[in-house]
């Protein structure tokens, strides 16, 4: 991520800018930007049933002891896919496991292994409805009062922490724990040097922090209360491990992975004591009793909650040539978002090491939270027209040694961490590569991890993420490259192209991007994408909400064609790199202007050529104007507040810009136009350019606008 001093820079979002989020909050339903329109998009097609000789059909009123036919199915995917194991050495043609409609209840994942028969297809019957759940049904409550409230109460035996469940769910949502406060967040008051338990580069790793003393109270069951702090790029839920009222102390049973400071925002979830609004729930360990608080029409017969069990849903480890097709995975568990740092690094004869009953996590994008679709060491691994709801880690990942797989219209939904994870080993070249995530709608990423990601790429070379819908999550939506700097990277040829982008941060975590790089690239291309509100926490230090990122050492890349514009930021920001190429894009209407370079170094950073730039009272280069810091050339600029007076700077404020005579004079604008580019509707941001637009006059070639998926996932699920 950025260097720390950057959190020091406040976040302007224009008046207009606002503004403009309000009366076009969400613009691809007008289809102004895409020449596929919703009235263009289909259902996928389903095709038909055709049974082969050695097909197999699973029902839920099947019988494991039936052969598997239409007339007498198997019952559970477990013996459907011992079955086909049986048909190693038997089938010579692919194999196709129909599943009839129903909730098929998975308690623990199915696991597909090198003695498993490959070239096996999964898939729904057409037309119906297949559920992989990770739940199981909750029922049988009695009337009570909790808090003052009314309540749905009834016993859940709790042997072991295996019978202990974080996830509830009703109908298609997750049903929230209870937290407090009920509204906004506490800031941290204080903390102390000497409650640091380990670090990790420039960050601390505390075990303890202070608390207002009005804001806290005793807790009833102290064991189940979690804090969620929030800070940078990376939020922590870290359960409790202590808590003194009187000096507002409060200590964790898992350290912070960033440094935490004063003012950093947290909330405390799962809190007895603060269980009162409709859709909260809360399991008391100590007493053995599930409470919920009823919403309208809930009674206590026809209400059936569903608990989440199975963290895991589907492994694959070994085997190659498995497709699943239009199955819906669903409502999974997760435990205390399992960490992968502290061996080593925690200082054992710390007093606070007493405490400490899980590892740090990595403080990086969700980078170690495991995924309930798990495929490592397999080839031509399928996922099509498949859905992913409620699932509490992150969704499917793709691993090490993963090669020529892909997942092709899938819907995500409700997402705790990444929706898709591409997580190769660090080898060079990539032993994980050709994975091609295309005509996916991501929705609701980062639910419980809120650093996570929409598509997380690590590793991995030759990859395409291509007519994607992603938004709504809190951080970043594409991010690609695991490496710092101008090491070695193993990350190269990943086409990003066509996604739409949109509604991501909301003001909630820092320093993230649309899309996101890291790290030398040679042939990564980021063309015709479109990304648009993009807002990065505006307080105590918060930064960095912008369209396109390229972070630290991010070289060798090409952006062309993109249009990214109403970022709490920059449209375009640059850490520091080396001669990448962004040409002919439009980047608009930033909070705090349009064009961003973090770091001057000893080389040219990047060329900007023929590209739109234009905003409402920002700078075009923010905070970017030292002489030789990159190369410009052929680039329209417009400012529609000021007109004709166009400036770089760290504002358009007199005493904080730098003129057209100043920035010219130090090598900038070259060739440069300063004109009104035309568009149809800048103020309601449809971006599309005149006949006779001046834009054409410097060079720029205007394309189709055709970010987004290609299948109207919508009527997918009203269908089934």
């Amino acid at each position: 991520m950025s260097a720390l001093l950057e959190r020091t820079f406040s976040v302007i979002i224009s008046f207009f800018v606002l503004i403009g989020l309000v009366i076009c909050p969400d613009k691809k339903t007008e289809g102004v930007f895409s020449q596929t329109t919703a009235a263009e998009k289909t259902k996928f097609d389903e095709g038909d049933f055709c049974m082969n000789a050695y097909d197999i059909v699973v029902a839920p009123h099947g019988d494991d002891s039936n052969p598997g036919t239409p007339e007498l199915p198997l019952r559970t995917p477990e013996k459907a896919k011992e079955k086909a194991k049986s048909l190693k050495n038997v089938a010579d043609d692919t194999v196709t496991v129909w599943f009839r409609e129903g909730t098929y209840a998975l308690s623990q994942a199915l696991k597909f292994t090198c003695d498993d028969l490959g070239d096996v297809v999964y898939r729904s019957y057409p037309g119906e409805e297949v559920i992989f759940s990770g739940a199981k049904e909750i029922s049988g409550w009695s009337e009570a009062t909790v808090n003052g409230v009314r309540a749905f109460v009834r016993d859940v035996p709790i042997e072991s922490d295996e019978d202990y469940f974080n996830s509830l769910y009703k109908g298609e949502k997750r049903l929230s724990r209870s937290t407090y406060p009920k509204e906004g967040a506490f800031s941290v008051a204080k903390v102390d040097a000497s409650d640091v338990v380990g670090e990790l580069s420039i960050f601390q790793w505390y075990g303890a922090f202070y608390a207002d003393t009005n804001e806290i109270f005793d807790f009833a069951n102290l064991g189940d209360v979690d804090i969620r702090l929030m800070h940078y790029w990376c939020d922590e839920l870290m359960p409790i491990a202590g808590i003194d009222t009187s000096t507002g102390r409060i200590e964790t049973a898992k350290p912070a992975s960033l440094t935490i400071a004063e003012g950093d925002n947290f909330i405390f979830e799962n809190v007895r004591e603060t269980l009162s609004l409709p859709g909260e729930w809360y399991l008391d360990r100590s007493k053995q009793k599930l409470y919920y608080i009823p919403e309208e029409g809930d009674t206590v017969e026809n209400t059936v909650l569903r608990a989440g069990v199975a963290e895991q849903l589907v492994v694959i480890d070994g085997i190659s040539g498995i497709k699943f097709q239009g199955i819906s995975f669903r409502d999974t568990d997760w435990d205390h978002v399992r960490g992968s740092l502290g061996s080593g690094i925690v200082d054992t004869s710390h007093p606070l090491y007493k405490n400490i009953k899980y590892l740090t996590n990595h403080p990086q994008a969700a980078y170690d939270i495991p995924a309930a679709i798990s495929v490592s060491n397999a080839a031509d691994i399928e996922f099509v027209d498949c859905e992913f709801k409620n699932i509490s880690f992150s969704a499917v990942m793709f691993g090490s040694r993963v090669t020529n797989s892909s997942l092709q219209s899938c819907c995500f939904d409700e997402i705790g961490a990444n929706a898709v994870y591409i997580k190769g080993d660090f080898a060079i070249p990539a032993t994980t590569n050709n994975i091609t995530v295309t005509d996916c709608h991501i929705k609701k990423y980062g639910r419980i991890s809120n650093n996570a990601v929409g598509v997380l790429l690590i590793h991995a070379a030759d990859c395409e993420i291509s007519h994607n819908e992603i938004h709504d999550g809190w951080y970043t939506g594409i991010s690609v490259g695991w490496v710092w700097g101008y090491s070695d990277n193993p990350t190269n040829g990943i086409k990003i192209s066509n996604n739409l982008i949109y509604n991501i941060g909301n003001g909630w975590l820092s320093d993230m991007g649309g899309i996101y790089t890291l790290g030398i690239q040679p042939d990564t291309v980021i063309s015709g994408n479109i990304i648009y509100n993009v807002g990065c926490y505006n307080g105590n230090g918060g930064y960095g909400g912008w369209g396109i990122y390229l972070d630290e050492g991010s070289s060798g890349i090409t952006v062309e064609n993109n249009l990214a514009y109403d970022c709490s930021s920059q449209a375009f920001h640059q850490h520091y790199g080396q001669d990448n190429m962004i040409r002919n894009n439009i980047l608009a209407f930033g909070g705090e202007g349009q064009l961003r370079i973090s770091r001057k170094e000893d080389h040219n950073s990047l060329y900007l050529y023929n590209n739109i730039l234009v905003g409402y009272g920002t700078p075009m280069y923010y905070r970017t104007t030292e002489k030789d810091w990159f190369t410009d050339n052929g680039n329209i600029y417009w400012d529609y507040k000021t007109g004709g007076n166009v400036y770089s700077g760290k504002s358009t404020k007199p005493f904080e810009r730098e003129s057209l005579v100043i920035m010219t004079a130090k090598g900038y604008y070259n060739n440069a136009i300063y004109a009104d580019p035309l568009f149809r509707d800048a103020e309601n941001r449809d971006f599309t350019l005149a006949e006779n637009s001046p834009a054409i006059e410097t060079g720029f070639v205007p394309w189709k606008y055709d970010a987004g998926t290609r299948t109207l996932f919508e009527q997918i699920t009203s269908n089934r």
